[in-house]
């Protein structure tokens, strides 16, 4: 008797959802116009994301990428290598809906970025904050695959002795969730 009761509330209910795993792809453009003289102005960045459901259609995220870059220094031409492996959480809100689901957010980064050259080998972490808005959309009404577009503005500043660089930028891109 339990059992039938609680499969007939199960039918009526739909599952609250949880959270997601997502795969991220896009472009990224460092903000610093130093960087466009050694290394081609924007690239690929990729990476992972996973998600947590709050109350009140918020979500906590965190999410880790990567970006690299070869280049060549301005005046010996040799070659330059660039890695970035940031490292982001936030929280933002999702508009409830049955199809697309605008979000906005914000957050913390943690920028671990590593250049390789033959004048100096800097490896170091930053820290900074992000502003993010996006839009998913839901691939059928039950379906747990969810279609994402986002743009996101990043600061994050590094200081190597008296160089000031800002290692953040604009990334623009999207990925597939998985919702659970």
């Amino acid at each position: 008797m339990v059992c039938a009761l609680a499969s007939a509330l199960s039918a009526q209910t739909p599952l609250k959802r949880q959270g997601a795993f997502e795969v991220i792809f896009g472009k990224y453009e460092i903000a610093d116009s130093r960087f466009d003289d050694v290394y081609e102005k924007g690239g690929t960045i990729r990476g992972i994301a996973l998600s947590s459901s709050l109350p009140a259609d918020f979500d906590f995220y965190a999410e880790i990428r990567e970006f690299d870059r070869k280049g060549r220094l301005t005046f010996t031409q040799e070659t330059s290598n660039l890695v970035l492996v940031p490292l982001t959480l936030g929280l933002r809100y999702i508009l409830p809906g049955s199809v697309l689901l605008p979000y906005a957010g914000g957050g913390a980064d943690f920028y671990f970025y590593y250049e390789n050259n033959p004048i100096a080998t800097t490896m170091n972490i930053v820290s900074g904050y992000h502003f993010l808005a996006g839009l998913y959309l839901q691939l059928g009404k039950n379906s747990p695959l969810r279609l994402n577009g986002r743009i996101k503005f990043t600061r994050a500043k590094a200081r190597e002795g008296e160089i000031e660089v800002e290692l953040g930028g604009l990334e623009y891109g999207g990925g597939i969730s998985i919702v659970f």
